[in-house]
C-alpha cells in the first residue's frame, strides 16, 4: 500500500513540475515573441513611410510615380 502512495506522490509531483516548467517557458517565449512582433510592426511602419516619401519625391522631381 505504501508503494502505491509513493508512486502516486511521484506522479503528482512530476505532473506539477511539468506544468510549472511549461508555464515558465510559455511566459518567457510569449514575451519574446510579442517583443519581436512589435519591433517588426514598427519597422514595417517606417518602411511604408519611407516608401511613401520616396514616391512623393519622385513625383515632385520627375513627375511620375513608381
Amino acid at each position: 500500500m505504501k508503494e502505491q502512495y509513493s508512486q502516486l506522490a511521484t506522479l503528482v509531483y512530476v505532473s506539477a513540475m511539468k506544468k510549472q516548467i511549461e508555464e515558465e517557458v510559455e511566459a518567457k517565449y510569449s514575451k519574446r515573441i510579442d517583443h519581436l512582433v512589435n519591433a517588426n510592426n514598427e519597422l514595417m511602419n517606417e518602411l511604408e513611410q519611407c516608401e511613401s516619401e520616396l514616391i512623393t519625391v519622385e513625383k515632385e522631381c520627375y513627375g511620375r510615380g513608381v
